[in-house]
């Protein structure tokens, strides 16, 4: 069998080769092709082009043509695969991404040619739920302000929430989406003894209550949350979830913090919000222009703890994906039953032959 790895800065091929000679043995013919833009602002820059515009926005490696008419399988993780490329890859049955979002793939073309994709869920779950409970303990207890105000000489001790500056023991969490990360965040909260809240139209009441939490609507979640915590998706149906409707039934003392998608909460509203001193501050890693502009109003509002898009980026997550990804291939091909395979009610693939 031959296999295309496409690696990027983050996650380079000789790593993917590594899982496939892990998990499939040594024995399969592995080509190695890898992603690399000029810098790494470029490389960012490109990777948030694709995935507000599909995988046409980014600019691939004409190297992978060299390889990509020849292969069975391409495992990637951030690599935009366009419809040119896909429709070179003749041979191909398996697209495989090392992330949950697919963005960077044409699914439709790849459905066209028979070719099935498989995403990697809860991939990085462990590093964003980790990174959700450390900004919302940043936000509350200042941590990331003062760290700035004592290197800056300043023996800062009082901050815009001197106010109402609490320990997380008795505080109301809610969860806006209950996946993945959504789980692992309740998990790691059991041990602050929060109360637990969620939002999420599709998740089971009895799932949400074994976690410890309550099925509520988004309206109730806004209004007795001390902490909302963004854990959905991005789609036409979440875009602009929490807006001025929202905002105008927290508690005044109501921390927001997103980690996930930035479209999935209106900026200006947001923004209004902070200004205005209507909740009690916000932690941000994600941003609706990536980087945000120098002149963004996150860079001089006093209640916002603000990080470049990190929360996701662990080693152990990277490397751990296409662990995951082929793992779950190979079951497929045991049990049947393909969980992470977008496409396969469309499309017809014998996963035994890989495995």
């Amino acid at each position: 069998m031959k296999i295309l790895v496409i690696g990027d800065p983050l996650l380079p091929s000789e790593r993917l080769k590594e899982a496939v000679d892990d998990v499939l043995g040594d024995k399969e013919e592995v080509f190695c092709v890898d992603w690399k833009p000029a810098s790494d602002e470029e490389f960012w820059n490109l990777r948030s082009l694709v995935e507000k515009n599909g995988p046409s926005a980014g600019k691939p490696p004409k190297e992978i043509f060299d390889y990509v008419g020849d292969v069975d399988m391409i495992i990637t993780q951030h690599t935009p695969l366009n419809k040119e490329i896909i429709e070179a890859a003749k041979n191909c049955s398996v697209i495989g991404v090392c992330r949950a979002g697919l963005e960077n793939v044409d699914i439709p073309t790849a459905t066209k040619m028979g070719i099935a994709v498989s995403r990697t869920m809860g991939r990085n779950a462990n590093a964003v739920s980790d990174y959700t409970i450390g900004l919302m303990l940043a936000e509350m207890r200042n941590i990331a302000r003062s760290h700035a105000e004592l290197k800056q000489g300043h023996w800062k001790k009082q901050y815009s929430n001197a106010a109402f500056v609490g320990d997380m023991e008795g505080k109301t969490v809610g969860l806006v989406g209950f996946g993945y990360i959504g789980h692992l965040v309740a998990r790691k909260l059991s041990g602050f003894d929060v109360n637990l809240l969620v939002y999420d139209p599709f998740a089971k009441k009895e799932d949400i209550e074994a976690a410890g939490g309550k099925l509520v609507s988004l309206e109730e979640l806004c209004r007795e949350s001390d902490f909302i915590s963004m854990h959905a998706r991005l789609s036409d149906e979440t875009r602009g979830l929490l807006g001025e409707k929202e905002f105008a039934v927290m508690k005044p003392t109501a921390y927001v913090i997103n980690t996930a998608r930035a479209g999935l909460i209106d900026e200006q509203a947001l923004i209004k919000a902070l200004e205005e001193k209507r909740i009690g501050g916000a932690g941000i890693d994600v941003y609706w222009i990536e980087p945000p502009p120098a002149d963004h109003a996150f860079m001089h509002l006093d209640n916002v703890t603000i990080t470049p898009h990190l929360a996701g980026s662990t080693k152990d997550a990277f490397n751990r994906t296409p662990y995951l990804l082929l793992k779950e291939l190979k079951r497929v091909a045991a049990e049947g039953n393909p969980r992470w395979i977008v496409n396969d009610k469309d499309v017809s693939v014998d996963y035994k032959k890989f495995f």
